[in-house]
């Protein structure tokens, strides 16, 4: 299955020049149809010229982004240089504490096939 989602800019140049393997969502019913195996195209916001085009290799389920954060190294999420508390400030600028409450929280694992710029 092919699945479209939108990031930052800063988030989809994670992906592209510093080896981001691990996109971070709420589990809403949208993210649970995404399954291993699937492909995952993001697109670059504003514009969307912009995409990566990846597979899903694993999917992990949590109840918070504290937890999930701590279950990992912060570079596999694109962050080098940042502590957990900039990225849990970072994540609930865009999501709410109510959101993860209710939806608990997922990490896509992938794998880049493909990088694209529309040439409009």
């Amino acid at each position: 299955m092919l699945h479209k989602m939108r990031l930052k800019s800063e988030e989809f140049y994670n992906i592209k020049y510093n080896n981001k393997i691990m996109e971070v969502r709420l589990n809403d019913e949208k993210r649970k149809k995404i399954k291993v195996g699937d492909k995952i195209i993001f697109y670059r916001l504003p514009e969307l010229g912009e995409f990566i085009f990846v597979t899903v290799e694993e999917i992990y389920k949590f109840m918070t982004f504290k937890q999930l954060y701590n279950m990992f190294p912060l570079h596999y999420f694109g962050y080098n240089n940042q502590n957990i508390n900039e990225i849990l400030n970072r994540i609930y600028s865009i999501y709410s504490p109510e959101q993860e409450e209710k939806n608990g929280v997922i990490a896509i694992k992938f794998k880049v096939e493909d990088i694209k710029a529309s040439h409009q």
